[in-house]
């Protein structure tokens, strides 16, 4: 297949983010500044690690096999409103060197599983340069983030076209995926950032919390700020989920939401998803390999034409299997049965969990 190749340079491709940091993605084209042109370079730019993004997944599947060969692998491109706003948070940053613009993930069962995953990767022998590890499951984040995040640059000696461009690797147990599923869901039906720690401070302080749960649970470090103890922690978490409704928050909009995969094409390889909030709906359309620049272009309409409506999100991502899709992007659908499940457990009366470190930074 023709994979689409970076068509300016990287001055050209940070002279673009900073005006459209500047400008703002809803903004655009309400009046501000024309920025056609950058656009069509942060386009590109982001279409072109499509190559080092496929190369680098595959290596994830061949890794992945002997450890749990039920895991699930996806990869996609990150949203272009994702990157400006990025973008805007990190006055410093560069578009050419933001290290997420390509992505892959791989769910696990437990946080061993990602620990034995990411041993994989530490003694394999590739080409490609690992230039960022963090583990947010020994450190999580304060938000209650936790997952295993590598960068690594793309070398090639037999196609240096892509070279230097860099591709995110993520590890998540199933609980981990759960609770980042949840943190998107709810930050969709607000309308908020709630995943980029921005917005409604008593969600904000849910989440924390429920990440703390979660560890506790997988006898892994709770987060900063949050109680250690496991009856404090769970009657603050139920307290605070019950005062903003969360359960029938969640709920409510998942009800509404459905898909037919089996209305999509054979042999589907690319997906572009895109939600609609205001009118709960969801639409996948299916792409073979061979149609990656059909598939990158149409991302791009589908972007502009949702600009601007609350809540509203499209992405492009990739899959071996359609049967997979529900599993590594439920929160385009609204799913969060696991957390919710997780959440009621939390309610019970009686606390019997395992022990655990509870150390924090």
């Amino acid at each position: 297949m023709d994979w689409i190749q970076p068509l300016y340079t990287r001055s050209e491709v940070d002279r673009a983010g900073e005006k459209l940091a500047a400008t703002g993605w809803v903004d655009n084209g309400r009046g501000e500044p024309d920025t056609r042109h950058e656009l069509a370079v942060l386009n590109n730019w982001r279409a072109a690690h499509s190559f080092p993004l496929n190369t680098i997944q595959m290596g994830l599947r061949r890794r992945i096999r002997s450890i749990e060969p039920q895991a699930i692998v996806s990869q996609r491109l990150k949203r272009a409103p994702a990157t400006i706003a990025k973008l805007r948070r990190f006055p410093g940053m560069k578009l050419s060197r933001m290290q997420d613009i390509a992505g892959c993930r791989a769910i696990v069962s437990s946080p061993a599983g990602v620990r034995e995953l990411w041993s994989a990767h530490r003694r394999s022998k590739m080409k490609h340069k690992l230039i960022r590890e963090v583990d947010y499951i020994q450190w999580p984040k304060s938000s209650g983030y936790r997952g295993i995040h590598l960068v690594y640059r793309y070398r090639s000696d037999r196609n240096e076209t892509y070279n230097g461009l860099q591709v995110e690797i993520q590890l998540r147990s199933k609980l981990q995926h759960a609770w980042a599923t949840a943190v998107e869901t709810a930050g969709a039906i607000k309308d908020q950032a709630l995943k980029s720690s921005e917005g409604n401070a008593g969600w904000l302080r849910f989440f924390a919390l429920a990440g703390s749960w979660l560890a506790i649970k997988e006898r892994s470090p709770v987060v900063p700020d949050t109680p250690s103890d496991p009856v404090t922690l769970r009657d603050s978490l139920v307290r605070l989920a019950t005062d903003l409704n969360v359960v029938g928050t969640l709920d409510d909009y998942r009800t509404f939401i459905s898909y037919a995969p089996e209305r999509l094409p054979p042999h589907c390889h690319y997906f572009l998803l895109e939600r609609r909030p205001d009118e709960r709906s969801m639409t996948v359309s299916g792409f073979r390999k061979s149609r990656l620049a059909g598939a990158a272009k149409l991302y791009e309409e589908r972007e502009e034409e949702i600009r601007g409506i609350d809540g509203a999100e499209v992405v492009l991502v990739a899959m071996d299997s359609v049967a997979n899709l529900r599993a590594a992007y439920p929160n385009y659908l609204f799913d969060t049965d696991l957390f919710i499940k997780e959440l009621d457990l939390a309610t019970r009366r009686q606390v019997h969990l395992p022990g655990h470190p509870l150390h924090k930074r």
